[in-house]
């Protein structure tokens, strides 16, 4: 056999390995089409379950049937099953524009995505499609606490032209959605609406969001501290942001990002009043979120949105972690890491027939 017969067959052979390997990565990619931000306790503080342990089937039996309740309308979702270590509290939140069956959906998915991405771990919290649901768990109590950790946000890239008159403008719809939202009962605390910048003639669209089981005080609390956040230290003069936290929710925008009005739906009777307040629990300050993406992307945002946000960092003093496209939630790391010796090899294989 000739030499560029051998040649032309190593061509042939390392075509067919990067052909099958690129279609195997499409197919895995397929099932994190959408964002989901993570993490995984980060520290390892609440330690690790295993595979067969009465943990595992905790978790599983709570995770499948978080969501079962169909007559639970209003996107928050809380239970636990289990007793003592091995007990498991789950929580699911749903934003106040997202209607119940699409909810039940995205926590659906949230709940598969979640215990792949954080294997084993007693402790997990993520949010799925740019927030539309939020699920957690842990082993220990999670419910009516105030907990600002773990968090992330996003700025706009683009600054207002009059900063202070737009800042002004969103600290007072900020604060009106705000005593809204606090002042919901056990079933919502959101608060959803708009308002007119005159110097540049931009509606800015505004929500703001706490997990029900928090009393008034601390729902007003959590968003106090969020958007006073944003507007003083992360995101000052951008004409978009948010600032996203186990317990409550803040975003702005020059555009509209709900999905539906929710003052058209009605949930059912609240069933009991909020708790009194209580005191919050530590939780450990984390490392940057993780993020499971179909692709690498500059933008954190969908295409179809006009003006993208883009991650910036805070203070080294402050405990909060922006999120930034990385690959290493499940089928995802091996992209990177694996197509480019291959295509290299491709490369050589090509040139040196070519030769």
């Amino acid at each position: 056999m000739s030499l560029l017969s051998i040649s032309l067959l190593w061509f042939l052979c390392c075509l067919i390995i990067t052909t099958t390997f690129i279609f195997k990565t499409s197919a895995d990619l397929g099932t994190t089409s959408q964002r989901f931000f993570y993490f995984c306790d980060q520290n390892n503080e609440r330690g690790n379950y295993t595979a067969k342990s009465n943990y595992a089937r905790n978790l599983n039996t709570l995770l499948s049937t978080l969501t079962s309740n169909t007559r639970i309308d209003y996107g928050f979702y809380n239970s636990s099953h289990g007793e003592n270590k091995d007990k498991v509290n789950a929580i699911g939140l749903c934003r106040g524009d997202i209607k119940p069956e699409e909810c039940r959906g995205c926590l659906d998915q949230a709940k598969a995505n979640i215990t792949q991405l954080c294997p084993n771990r007693k402790e997990a919290i993520g949010w799925y499609q740019d927030e539309k649901c939020m699920l957690r768990y842990s082993d220990r109590t999670i419910f009516g606490l105030n907990e600002t950790e773990p968090a992330y946000y996003m700025c706009n890239m683009n600054n207002a032209t009059d900063a202070d008159k737009f800042n002004g403008v969103v600290k007072n719809l900020s604060d009106k959605l705000r005593r809204k939202a606090a002042a919901g009962d056990s079933r919502r605390k959101y608060g959803a609406g708009t308002a007119v910048d005159d110097q540049s003639n931009k509606t800015v669209y505004g929500v703001v969001q706490c997990t029900p089981d928090l009393s008034e005080a601390e729902c007003d609390s959590c968003l106090v501290e969020s958007i006073k956040g944003l507007s003083s230290h992360y995101c000052n003069d951008k004409i978009g942001a948010r600032m996203v936290r186990p317990s409550c929710y803040h975003r702005y925008e020059t555009y509209s990002f709900l999905f539906y009005d929710p003052s058209t739906h009605h949930p059912s009777p609240s069933p009991s009043p909020s708790p009194s307040p209580s005191s919050p629990s530590p939780f450990p300050a984390p490392s940057s979120p993780k993020a499971a993406t179909p692709s690498p992307s500059s933008s954190l945002l969908p295409p179809s949105v006009p003006s993208a946000e883009s991650p910036s960092s805070p203070p080294p003093s402050v405990p909060l972690s922006s999120p930034t496209p990385s690959f290493e939630g499940v089928k995802t790391s091996s992209t990177t890491v694996t197509t480019v010796p291959l295509l290299l090899l491709l490369m050589g294989s090509f040139l040196f027939v070519s030769t």
